[in-house]
């Protein structure tokens, strides 16, 4: 009897355990790509243009849709400001899909590793304003809460993809731009020849900078690199080659490189022992013959180490002179 009543109690403990142990939730993890990342497109108006699209889901199975965002310039840096995008206008640049039976913002499935091909039809009214128009295709989770405005198309639980469109009748584009900022960034400087000069340390780290502004009526391009050359000292050159960015009309942005560790810096190199250098940037803008050249000239020395053997040298020559008088006394 005592063993039957032991058993029965173990075997409650069993259950109420088990009604109290902790359950694992897995959260979903959203993770898309969509290619290509960019269109460029030249419309004339009153024409339709098609756009092809891969959308990969490389997360969980999700329910997905197709959204249109317009693009426009946030501010003087070059980042966009994002807004959901309707063609219940008919005054107003058109979207939908090409020859599909579903419709944007139509909510689908996809599964782990699947990908659609779908294509994205432009109409271009005839009495639309010529300039420039910057849209965004984003596949998008049903449950997305919203989106962040951002340099970059990156929206909660989607992945987009910027398009590029200059509405022209003629097919011509007014691309302009300027360099307006190249320099390498110092505390010192020196004048010589009028010419000025930056200064660093030895080995000291050089963070280069260069800004291009789109002064034009349509969006560019922006191609070219920075050419690093001794003047006197050392021997051999360094070429860095820009990232290739695209600068909207009213805009300016700071240009990246292979050698940038931030957004608020074109490139950082090491500095050598000694010498002097001379920095050009090579920028061509677009598809005219626009290309624009700028120069800075810098100075390194061995501030520090001097300054380390002149100190070892006092330190040094004190120290045996306090050891003579020691001696004579």
């Amino acid at each position: 009897m005592v063993r039957f009543k032991y058993m029965r109690y173990t075997f409650f403990m069993v259950v109420l355990g088990l009604l109290f142990i902790p359950r694992v939730v897995h959260a979903s993890q959203f993770s898309f790509s969509q290619s290509p990342q960019s269109h460029e497109v030249m419309a004339q108006p009153g024409k339709t243009v098609i756009l092809p699209y891969t959308l990969t889901n490389v997360g969980d199975p999700s329910v997905m849709e197709l959204q249109i965002y317009a693009l426009s310039v946030k501010d003087s840096q070059g980042s966009y400001e994002i807004i959901p995008h309707y063609s219940d206008n008919l005054e107003k640049i058109q979207f939908y899909l090409s020859n599909s039976q579903h419709t944007l913002q139509e909510p689908f499935f996809m599964n782990t590793s699947e990908a659609i091909t779908y294509e994205i039809a432009i109409h271009i009214p005839e009495n639309v304003r010529e300039g420039d128009y910057y849209f965004a295709v984003v596949g998008q989770t049903e449950q997305n809460e919203g989106f962040v405005d951002t340099s970059t198309v990156f929206l909660q639980g989607g992945v987009g993809s910027i398009i590029y469109l200059s509405v022209s009748s003629d097919g011509s584009l007014n691309q302009a731009g300027n360099i307006t900022q190249f320099g390498v960034q110092s505390n010192h400087s020196i004048i010589w020849k009028n010419t000025e000069y930056r200064v660093f340390d030895s080995f000291a780290d050089i963070p280069i900078v260069l800004s291009v502004v789109n002064s034009g009526m349509n969006y560019f391009q922006a191609i070219g690199t920075i050419s690093v050359r001794p003047t006197l000292f050392e021997s051999g050159s360094l070429v860095i080659d820009l990232v290739p960015t695209h600068l909207l009309s009213d805009s300016s942005k700071i240009i990246l490189s292979t050698k940038s560790l931030n957004k608020s810096n074109t490139a950082t190199i090491r500095a050598p022992l000694i010498g002097v250098f001379t920095a050009q940037a090579v920028v061509a803008m677009g598809t005219s013959a626009n290309t624009q050249i700028s120069n800075v000239s810098y100075v390194v020395f061995p501030f520090t180490y001097i300054l380390y053997v002149v100190g070892t040298v006092l330190f040094t020559a004190t120290g045996m002179v306090f050891v003579k008088r020691m001696r004579s006394g």
